[in-house]
């Protein structure tokens, strides 16, 4: 069976009181519809065609421009609702397969949630997402049969009285047999307060038909939108709960949650321990038996089994082997790699460099664009002068070396293993294997000196 994917990705969003697109509306530190993106990689459907409506051009642009694989693109040019956004897309379906019907404003969604609705789906032409809300105003709610097979969805605007006390809702997600889809969308009309054509509308047509409806029902925080900064706010805190309730399933050790923020992917393995006040941005891997302190920022990183990860540190784009420990207080970025047992200190930052194992910087050094090799000692305040005012040079150290205390080593610069660099030096020329350099000026002392 194909699977399509229609993302519905036109809103305007004038009460979100922005210049931009609502699509492009950033939660966390990625658009909305980013979040809907990544959810849809991981279904590997046959197609995807997203609908676009206001300022076109900047979202298909950022789309592209950010994601892989083939995208279609169609416009919605007047909002006449939900059908009439989905019509637009129908002529790019093909007529055997299914569809999964998304809303860039409705993020949240999980692969697994996904993956249990189109299951649900099986041998029915339609199956629909709900939930259950304490305060249900403003969405459609779940009309059932007697045996408790869905048969109909109202909206708020046309439920009486009695449907409006229903706490069970529609999120406006579905998956749809194409075959039927296009027949139903052929269907709708615009009977109704709005004066749109609904989409939920597709539920009484197949009910008419005597055809069953399936469902699955999720959590709330899931099928949580936005509409205003107000509850972007909300769903921002949704998206916290929903990766860290996921995290904390997989065996991990929060020490507190509630001061922790997992805005990106989270991979864990066994036995994670997690501090207080970490954000967790982008993807993340930690290996079994992790242990992040304090006040750490890991964003694009995956961190070896038994590495440990001291309070106050920033890692950014980076990959770390396993028994590594870092911090506190250190940084690492962009393309920071750390081999197994190797050694960043506080006040060490790490960027575009390769560490070797059991290799050793404790404290107060810059390494950018370099090379070090494994069973190195990085003395405090070792830096690499990597940038010459117009190009990034690299610095190339080999195995078993020693760089002194306070060194610069100026690059484009190659240290051959097991050599010397004695502390203070400024080093400009490459060294060979086994050899002491150093590069001082030469001390001068002044006897019974006084300041004039």
């Amino acid at each position: 069976m194909s699977l399509n994917i229609v993302l519905l990705a036109a809103g305007e969003g004038k009460r979100m009181k922005t210049q931009l697109p609502k699509p492009l509306v950033m939660l966390g530190d990625v658009p909305l519809v980013q979040h809907s993106l990544n959810t849809i990689k991981k279904l590997n459907p046959d197609k995807v065609i997203l609908v676009t409506g206001f300022k076109k051009d900047e979202v298909k642009k950022y789309v592209i421009e950010n994601n892989s694989g083939d995208f279609i693109f169609c416009e919605q040019k007047e909002r006449l609702g939900t059908g009439h956004a989905v019509k637009q897309a129908a002529p790019y379906l093909p007529d055997n397969g299914k569809t999964l019907i998304l809303y860039s404003d409705v993020p949240l969604l999980t692969t697994k949630t996904a993956k249990s609705l189109i299951r649900s789906s099986a041998r029915k032409k339609i199956s629909i997402l709900t939930t259950q809300l304490d305060k249900p105003k403003g969405y459609g709610r779940i009309i059932r049969s007697e045996n408790k097979e869905p048969i109909g969805i109202r909206e708020e605007n046309d439920a009486s009285k009695e449907e409006k006390k229903i706490n069970e809702i529609f999120s406006g997600i579905m998956v749809v047999d194409n075959e039927f889809l296009k027949k139903g969308l052929r269907g709708l009309v615009r009977n109704n307060t709005a004066g749109e054509y609904y989409l939920t509308d597709l539920v009484e047509y197949a009910t008419k038909r005597e055809l069953k409806v399936g469902s699955y029902t999720t959590t709330p925080d899931e099928v949580l939108g936005a509409n205003n900064k107000s509850e972007l706010s909300n769903l921002y805190q949704a998206m916290v709960r929903i990766n860290i309730k996921s995290a904390k399933d997989r065996g991990t050790i929060f020490k507190d949650e509630s001061t922790c923020y997992v805005e990106g992917e989270l991979s864990v393995g066994k036995d994670v321990r997690i501090g207080n006040n970490v954000t967790i941005k982008g993807n993340v891997r930690l290996n079994d038996d992790v242990v992040v302190e304090s006040n750490v920022l890991l964003s694009n990183v995956n961190i070896g089994a038994s590495s440990v990860i001291k309070d106050f540190c920033s890692i950014e784009d980076s990959r770390l082997s396993s028994n590594v420990e870092v911090g506190p207080f250190a940084r690492l970025r962009n393309g920071a790699v750390l081999d197994s047992s190797s050694k960043v200190g506080n006040f060490v930052e790490i960027k575009n460099s390769k560490i070797g194992a059991n290799t050793k910087a404790n404290h107060h050094a810059y390494l950018g664009d370099a090379i070090i090799g494994k069973k190195t000692n990085i003395g405090a305040g070792t830096i690499t002068c990597n940038y010459d005012g117009k190009n990034k040079n690299k610095t190339k150290i080999g195995d078993s070396v020693f760089v002194g205390t306070n060194s610069s080593l100026v690059a484009p610069l190659t240290i051959g293993k097991k050599s010397y660099i004695a502390a203070g030096s400024v080093i400009t020329q490459d060294v060979p294997n086994n050899s002491l350099a150093f590069g001082r000026a030469k001390q001068s002392i002044k006897k019974n000196w006084k300041k004039k």
